[in-house]
């Protein structure tokens, strides 16, 4: 089985400007988004993205509030 490349671009989400709206969340089909609670809010997250974001952007697309922004990984 051959290795996945790493996504060229992963999303960064800027807490204050993200409503916890899930659209994104719904967006992500790998699936590497999901929405943290705390006790009076809600925000978007990113779990595990190095490994299976695709870089798609989808998630970025779909935010009405601009708070997701697609970046270059660092570098190891």
């Amino acid at each position: 089985m051959t290795a996945r490349r790493p996504a060229p671009r992963l999303p960064d989400i800027d807490p204050d400007r993200c409503t916890g709206c899930g659209r994104c969340v719904a967006a992500c089909e790998p699936r590497v988004l999901s929405l943290e609670t705390r006790a009076d809010w809600r925000k978007a997250a990113v779990l595990h993205a190095g490994a299976d974001c695709t870089g798609c952007s989808l998630c970025a697309l779909r935010c009405p509030f601009q708070a997701i922004t697609m970046r270059r990984p660092a570098a190891a």
